[in-house]
């Protein structure tokens, strides 16, 4: 429900009203995940109302056999340590330090290889990966998201998949009204409750109301070389899980 991030944004879609806290560069993304850090997991369990382990469970379940995983924007490891319980070699990867320092302490059999690093800079020569994952990091990398696709297809190998997921708007009247209620209150109050003056106000409710449509995410991953590319919807399209198939 959260993370990742490197260099500038580009502007948003829609104006942000003036009083919500907004980070725009990469630098203040960063400093704003060091802060909520500590607080990251509690926050993720209770603003997706205990769904998102469903969720990463899922995106675990497509990651070929045996696979080597890179998890971008891997926050405090979750994804990771799905991908490391379910047999595969696994480097995490994040530009917050704090957040990979929350990672680490997860990590007591240190049976992760954890980096620090830009999404849209891989730190990783041309095809050292089966698979490359990221749970709720594009909205994060916006501003870089087709250089970051660009990198995801040159570290990736011959038919290595990159599976991404993040949030989405619901179709029906009914789920869009519930999901904004929730945005708009449920939210707000969570993050404040659990990180006090940390919580960086309006920054998760207009990333995701902001962020691409699904066509527009398959169309970049399309434009990067990827084939095969679809998108799925996850609890009624709150959440969309985009998938892709290097086959060259």
């Amino acid at each position: 429900m959260a993370p990742r991030r490197p260099s500038e944004q580009k502007t948003s879609k829609t104006s942000v009203p003036p009083a919500v806290a907004v980070p725009q560069t990469g630098s203040n993304i960063r400093s704003m995940f060091d802060r909520i850090a500590t607080d990251y997991d509690r926050f993720n369990a209770w603003a997706s109302l205990g769904l998102d382990k469903h969720w990463r469970k899922i995106l675990i379940g497509r990651v070929p056999e045996s696979a080597r995983v890179l998890d971008i924007a891997t926050g405090t490891g979750d994804v990771a340590f799905l991908a490391v319980q379910a047999g595969h070699a696994v480097v995490g990867l994040d530009f917050s330090e704090r957040m990979l320092a929350q990672a680490k302490v997860k990590d007591k059999e240190n049976r992760i290889r954890w980096m620090n690093g830009s999404a849209d800079r891989l730190p990783f020569s041309d095809r050292s990966f089966d698979c490359i994952t990221s749970a709720f990091a594009l909205r994060n990398i916006r501003g870089c998201l087709e250089a970051a696709f660009r990198e995801n297809f040159r570290v990736l190998r011959k038919n290595g998949k990159v599976l991404h997921m993040d949030f989405g708007r619901p179709k029906s009247a009914l789920s869009r009204w519930g999901h904004r209620v929730h945005l708009s209150y449920g939210i707000p109050l969570i993050g404040q409750w659990l990180c006090k003056d940390r919580w960086p106000k309006g920054y998760l409710e207009n990333t995701i109301e902001e962020f691409y449509e699904p066509a527009q995410v398959v169309s970049m991953l399309k434009q990067a070389g990827f084939e095969s590319v679809s998108h799925t919807p996850l609890s009624l399209g709150v959440v969309q899980l985009f998938e892709g198939t290097k086959t060259c």
